[in-house]
C-alpha cells in the first residue's frame, strides 16, 4: 500500500521560489473594504497584493507590488469576473507574479498576461503539491484539495507565501472572514473560503509565526495577534 501524501510531505524537497532572498517587513494587502496602512509602514516595507488588490494599493500611493498573487482565472479564464479583473489590471505590473495553482506550462500564463498588458520581472506558477508543501511548512496542516470550494483562498496563501519567502514581520490588512465586498468596487462580492482560512490562520498563530493582523476585527476572527509595531 502506498503511504498517504500527508506522510510524504516531510520528506519532499522544499519548494524553490524564483525570487531573490527576501527579508524585512511585508504588507500583505487584501481587497476587503477595511484596508488601512499598518502602524510604522514606510517605503522600506515590501508590498504583496492579492488578485486585484493592487488597484486599491494605488489609491494609497503605493508602488507596484513586490509580489502579486493572482488566481489563474484572471490570466486565462473566461468568466465574467475574469474579464472584469483583467480590465481593472490592464497595463499594470508587479516585480514578481505568482500563480497558484497551475498544472500546465507557464507559457500559457505569459500569453494571458499579454492580452491585458500585465508586466512582471518574473512569473512563477506553483502546482498544488508545492502549495501544499508551503502550507504544511508554515502551519503543520496537510492541505491538498481538488475542489476549489474546499481550498484556502488566494489571500490566505499569500500570507503563507510571504512568510515562507523570508519576510518578517508579515502584517495583513484588507482581510475579513465576515465582511463581503471589495474596497475597489461596490459589487459586494461573496467571500468564499472563510472557514478554511480561519482554521489555517489560527494554526499559524499558535505556532508563533511573526504574522499579524492590522485591525482588531480580523485579529479576533483569525486568531492572529494584533499588529502594534512588534519586532520579529
Amino acid at each position: 500500500m502506498k503511504p498517504p501524501l500527508s506522510d510524504l510531505l516531510p520528506v519532499l524537497s522544499k519548494p524553490i521560489l524564483r525570487l531573490p532572498r527576501l527579508t524585512g517587513p511585508a504588507l500583505v494587502m487584501g481587497s476587503a473594504p477595511n484596508f488601512r496602512l499598518p502602524y510604522g509602514h514606510d517605503a522600506g516595507w515590501a508590498l504583496i497584493t492579492v488578485n486585484a488588490s493592487q488597484i486599491l494599493a494605488e489609491t494609497f500611493g503605493l508602488a507596484a507590488p513586490d509580489m502579486a498573487l493572482m488566481r489563474r482565472g484572471i490570466l486565462v479564464g473566461q468568466g465574467e469576473q475574469d474579464f472584469y479583473k483583467r480590465d481593472l489590471l490592464k497595463g499594470r505590473q508587479a516585480k514578481h507574479l505568482i500563480v497558484p495553482i497551475w498544472p500546465d506550462v507557464e507559457d500559457k500564463l505569459k500569453a494571458g498576461c499579454r492580452t491585458f498588458d500585465y508586466r512582471y520581472e518574473t512569473l512563477q506558477a506553483l502546482t498544488r503539491w508545492q502549495l501544499a508543501n508551503i502550507v504544511w511548512r508554515l502551519s503543520g496542516k496537510f492541505h491538498v484539495s481538488r475542489g476549489w470550494h474546499r481550498n484556502i483562498s488566494t489571500g490566505a496563501f499569500a500570507v503563507m507565501l510571504a512568510r515562507f519567502a523570508g519576510f518578517a514581520p508579515v502584517v495583513v490588512s484588507g482581510f475579513s472572514l465576515s465582511q463581503a465586498g471589495h474596497g475597489y468596487d461596490s459589487r459586494n462580492a461573496f467571500r468564499y473560503h472563510a472557514d478554511e482560512d480561519a482554521d489555517l490562520l489560527r494554526r499559524v498563530a499558535r505556532r508563533g509565526e511573526p504574522i499579524y493582523a492590522e485591525d482588531r476585527d480580523f485579529a479576533r476572527e483569525s486568531g492572529l495577534p494584533l499588529w502594534q509595531g512588534q519586532t520579529p
